[in-house]
């Protein structure tokens, strides 16, 4: 059975990551500023191996949201197609947003990525969920449930 362990998004975590083969974020994730990623980070684990990450966001109001995405989402000539994303999340509270989600490589098809998502809806059973998906992603998050939020890529759940 997976688990969900939550380590300190360090450094040294950086580091991993950027030594990491697979898991499509971790590159990125290896060089963002420590003000650009939470405090903790969800490892997701097979016995004594690492399968996974996930990189979770809290947010207590939609404008945190807001400025992630145009930042690191947007382009200011495309910020226009956004306008659904806007509409939704402007006066929304008490939220997750679902930065990452990978599964290494050699893990992928196990189910680790859907243990991590039935994990945080439990964890979370209350609170909306966001994600900016991939055109290959996508499918995987319409079998977790969650819905397009109207004409962008962002998709929500609950």
């Amino acid at each position: 059975m997976p688990t969900i362990t939550l380590k300190p998004f360090d450094q040294d975590m950086q580091t991993l990551l950027g030594e990491l083969k697979s898991g499509y974020h971790a590159g990125e994730l290896s060089k963002k500023d420590s003000s650009e990623i939470p405090k903790e980070i969800h490892i997701i684990e097979a016995g004594a191996n690492m399968v996974g990450y996930g990189v979770v966001w809290e947010y207590d109001n939609g404008k945190q949201l807001i400025h992630k995405a145009e930042k690191d989402y947007f382009s200011d000539d495309e910020k226009y197609l956004e306008k659904d994303f806007y509409i939704d999340i402007k006066n929304k509270t008490d939220f997750i947003f679902i930065e990452a989600l990978d599964v290494l490589k050699e893990y992928e098809g196990s189910g680790y990525a859907a243990f991590f998502v039935n994990w945080l809806k439990a964890k979370y059973p209350n609170k909306k969920m966001y994600v900016y998906t991939l055109d290959k992603s996508r499918n995987f998050w319409f079998k977790q449930g969650f819905e397009v939020l109207g004409n962008t890529v962002w998709m929500s759940y609950n």
